[in-house]
């Protein structure tokens, strides 16, 4: 009896040892995910704020003001670039041959030459 009673007792401590350790197995898986949380928050707030600081260091006043303090300036344009007007009838329908722009008389010395010389290249105006 004392040897069963001495292996009772054993297997009691033993037992007594692997609640121990299982309890501190659990607090210290414990420990490890909350300090993983923690982390992870901390990571996304830090990304949060690496975030806003570059959106601000992109703003326009932002950039502007880092220009200024560069010795970059503004500069409001004075003048514009003129432009050349255009002879182009946009009242004309669409396809209608080209309105021949050329003086009267010159037209009339180019059929006179034309008709005298036998040529027919002296004016191109008067091709059609």
């Amino acid at each position: 009896m004392q040897v069963a009673g001495s292996v009772a007792a054993e297997r009691l401590r033993l037992n007594v040892f692997g609640h121990a350790y299982v309890g501190v197995g659990a607090v210290v898986i414990v420990v490890l995910f909350y300090l993983a949380i923690a982390a992870q928050r901390q990571l996304i707030a830090e990304q949060d704020q690496l975030r806003y600081q570059e959106v601000t260091m992109h703003a326009p006043a932002q950039v502007q003001q880092h220009a200024a303090q560069s010795g970059m300036q503004r500069v409001i344009p004075s003048r514009f670039v003129t432009g050349q007007e255009v002879a182009v009838d946009l009242s004309a329908a669409v396809g209608a041959s080209p309105v021949d722009t050329t003086p009267l008389w010159l037209r009339a010395v180019a059929v006179i030459a034309n008709t005298v010389a036998g040529t027919r290249d002296v004016m191109a105006s008067t091709k059609k």
